[in-house]
């Protein structure tokens, strides 16, 4: 079974692959450039799917944190730390959503 690349759900039907392959980069408090890493290639379940589509990156990253948080990943109950994740959630989702991608079944 192949996993969600933005839930993290054991459901993917779906594979986007950007015409535009952005990459993504996160820089420390100390000035280090940290690449974030994903192959250009997403895999969504079902609702990921319908939110991408959608161009809904606000519910995408709802969903995202939401899951995490239920499949037991630890993160901040909210304040400027959860803004941070959701932060790194929503520019790391950003670099399939940049253009239009091709949508194709698994």
């Amino acid at each position: 079974m192949n996993s969600c690349d933005f839930c993290t759900m054991p459901t993917a039907r779906w594979l986007y692959i950007p015409q535009v392959r952005a990459l993504a980069a996160l820089m420390t408090d100390e000035g280090v450039v940290v690449p974030l890493p994903n192959d250009g290639r997403w895999k969504a379940c079902d609702l990921c799917s319908d939110l991408v589509d959608t161009d809904d990156m606000e519910r995408l990253i709802a969903r995202a944190l939401t899951t995490m948080r239920t499949l037991g990943v630890p993160l901040p109950d909210g304040g400027p730390d959860l803004e941070f994740m959701a932060t790194v959630v929503m520019t790391n989702f950003a670099t399939v959503l940049a253009g239009v991608p091709t949508k194709q079944p698994l």
